[in-house]
């Protein structure tokens, strides 16, 4: 049980006249991030689980191929889209934690313009999950040419051209999985609704509704975040429905629409 005790008119003297600094919001989220066991325990999951699933495919080698010409020198980053699912849960949860417990409360009064508290959210969730996923490649790369499965990638640099342009684009889905889930989060305020909102509207909808629209809107499920992520991951193998520039112009799309919409009703709504 958690119980939100009243500030004391002294405490909201004090705070009014203490000073908000970015950061000051920036240590605060931090300590947040690391201090709620289901926030680290769920950001360990998703590399744990990234990680042995491709180190598996790599040390396996048969799903890369394994003939020379054949194999995508970065195909085991195939696999990230699965730890991206983990991060948009870890995303959610950290925004609606706060809600479920009401300490955004404390929160806010902290950072009464709002804004300042979803932005420093979002920049330390993603800037921890984007060193993370450098790392993750960075190692899933030396296990590549240590096992030496993938003739396409053995001695391959990992700043080659048909190399670094693939992981760059799979290592970017991991801390977007996790601002979207932020901003997702913020938007419905209830982990269970968000994360309900975002397998039935981004991961099943997608497969369902080609079946019921008309073949004229069918395209419309091309501009879909998943989608844009698969064009994005080819590393400028993929040309169709579009290209990657397109693809990039998508994912920042449905970031800015979805903060945008979560900002304002953060901004209007009471907590």
């Amino acid at each position: 049980m958690t119980s939100t005790a009243a500030l004391a008119p002294s405490d909201r003297g004090e705070l009014g006249h203490a000073r908000i600094t970015a950061t000051g919001l920036l240590r605060s989220e931090w300590t947040k991030l690391w201090s709620v066991r289901s926030l680290w325990i769920t950001l360990a999951a998703a590399f744990a689980l990234t990680i042995a699933l491709c180190g598996y495919m790599i040390v396996d080698g048969e799903m890369l191929g394994s003939e020379e010409g054949q194999a995508i020198p970065f195909g085991w980053t195939a696999i990230y889209p699965v730890g991206m699912l983990v991060l948009v849960v870890l995303g959610v949860l950290s925004i609606t934690s706060e809600y479920a417990t009401g300490s955004i409360r404390t929160s806010l009064v902290a950072a009464p313009r709002r804004t300042g508290m979803l932005l420093a959210k979002a920049t330390v969730l993603t800037g921890v999950t984007a060193v993370l996923a450098a790392l993750t490649s960075v190692l899933l790369y030396l296990v590549l040419q240590a096992a030496g499965t993938v003739p396409s990638a053995h001695g391959l640099s990992l700043f080659a051209p048909e190399m670094f342009w693939g992981v760059l684009g799979g290592t970017l889905v991991l801390p977007y999985g996790a601002l979207f889930g932020i901003l997702l989060g913020g938007l419905v305020r209830n982990a269970a609704g968000a994360i309900v909102l975002y397998f039935a509207g981004f991961q099943m909808a997608p497969q369902i509704l080609p079946a019921f629209l008309p073949d004229s809107m069918l395209g419309l499920l091309d501009y879909m975040p998943l989608a844009a992520i698969d064009v994005l991951r080819s590393g400028g193998l993929a040309t169709e429905p579009y290209g990657t520039g397109t693809s990039v112009v998508v994912l920042l799309a449905w970031l800015a629409g979805t903060g945008g919409a979560a900002w304002w009703l953060l901004k209007n709504r009471d907590v």
